[in-house]
């Protein structure tokens, strides 16, 4: 089956660098008390990768995943989740999700017996760091002799750090400690058995790779932003103002993307990362990653134009970003960029017939809640999406 991907070029947009950072930078949360690298394997043994992407690669091929086979893979995805089954050469089946993100059983089944190939594996996601109940999906694998493949790479995966749900049920589990830790690289991959990860040996970086690791450190650890807001109607009136430019979409043949370099594929992480990880303090980037979440959902509350996806946080769980899910992505999203908001959204992705994908690609964004931000940071960008978004009838797109 030939695969579609639908990609999306901001170039013609003009956005400027983001004003916070999307994900943690500098050293908060960093304590030489901290003992987490002891709390790091919450199910059975892992493997340390330079990123997530390229752990679920060695997840997918420990799995039987190759030209021969099939891997089911969530329709709303980023690409770093596709790309390592496509580098493999193996036929990518995407099924629907529920409103919440939650994987749509009878459709995964009809999927399984279509399928041409064999199905080896399934990628199930926790998005956002919000556990999925997985226990019917696991048993359904179980019964067709898949395996089951859970990314955590939303969430912080600590031993106590663990939300309910969550890496329990798949023989392989994956996560990024990089998007929760200002580290230069990282990606976990997890085995319940220890056997299942005995001939896998990542192979040690280079030592420029080990002294770009440094330098990226150390400028991180070194910078003090102190970021100034001007006030925020006087920039956003003549954005508002000037006609939106919405950027060029394509729809092209899938394959594997630039964000997938095979020259990383067996690489450990950088040993300035796994010493970063080890210092990092869980407790502490918890504490603050569930009080920006919260304090997203008190700003948003109740705005039209707008909902968030996730408006109650679990109570053991730790948030990647938060999930806002506006109406009017034009102008909203462009407006917001042209700010400087350090917004995410998946925008390119292989097309499928999801209709929660189809319409979570441009209208799903992705807020930061990391630790690094400052309150002036969260006041400001609280502010500018209230604004923006309760701004109806502003300039619209040509």
């Amino acid at each position: 089956m030939t695969l579609d991907t639908i990609v999306f070029d901001p170039t013609p947009c003009g956005f400027p660098r983001p004003r916070v950072p999307p994900l943690p930078d500098g050293h908060v949360c960093l304590s030489i008390r901290a003992s987490s690298r002891r709390q790091e394997s919450p199910v059975g043994t892992f493997r340390d990768f330079s990123r997530g992407r390229y752990a679920l690669r060695e997840a997918y091929r420990l799995a039987g995943v190759d030209s021969r086979s099939t891997l089911l893979a969530p329709a709303y995805h980023c690409r770093t989740m596709i790309d390592p089954a496509l580098a493999l050469n193996a036929e990518v089946l995407l099924y629907p999700l529920s409103e919440v993100l939650a994987p749509v059983l009878p459709a995964i089944d009809q999927l399984h017996r279509q399928s041409a190939k064999p199905v080896k594996a399934l990628l199930a996601t926790h998005f956002f760091g919000i556990p999925q109940a997985l226990r019917d999906l696991a048993k359904w694998c179980a019964e067709r002799d898949i395996v089951l493949i859970e990314d955590c790479s939303h969430a912080l995966f600590y031993r106590n750090h663990q939300p309910h749900g969550m890496g329990n049920d798949g023989r392989f589990v994956v996560s990024s400690p990089y998007k929760f830790i200002a580290s230069p690289d990282g990606g976990l991959l997890y085995a319940q058995d220890e056997a299942a990860l005995s001939t896998l040996k990542p192979h040690a970086r280079s030592q420029l790779d080990e002294l770009r690791a440094v330098a990226w450190t150390l400028t991180s650890i070194r910078q003090r932003r102190h970021q100034t807001y001007p006030p925020l109607d006087t920039e956003l009136a003549p954005i508002t103002r000037t006609e939106v430019h919405p950027g060029h979409e394509v729809r092209q043949q899938a394959g594997v993307s630039g964000e997938y370099r095979s020259q990383e594929e067996g690489r450990a992480s950088s040993r300035c990362a796994r010493l970063l990880h080890r210092f990092a303090d869980p407790d502490c980037i918890a504490r603050r990653r569930r009080e920006r979440y919260q304090q997203w959902s008190a700003a948003l509350a109740g705005l039209p134009g707008c909902r968030p996806l996730y408006p109650l946080l679990p109570e053991d769980c730790i948030p990647y970003m938060f999930p806002l899910l506006i109406e009017r992505p034009q102008p909203h999203f462009y407006w917001l960029k042209r700010l400087g908001m350090p917004i995410w959204r998946w925008d390119s992705i292989v097309a499928s017939s999801c209709p929660t994908a189809t319409r979570y690609r441009l209208h799903l964004l992705h807020l930061p809640c990391h630790q690094s931000i400052a309150d002036a940071d969260m006041v400001w960008m609280s502010e500018a999406v209230r604004k923006v978004i309760a701004n109806q009838n502003g300039a619209l797109a040509k």
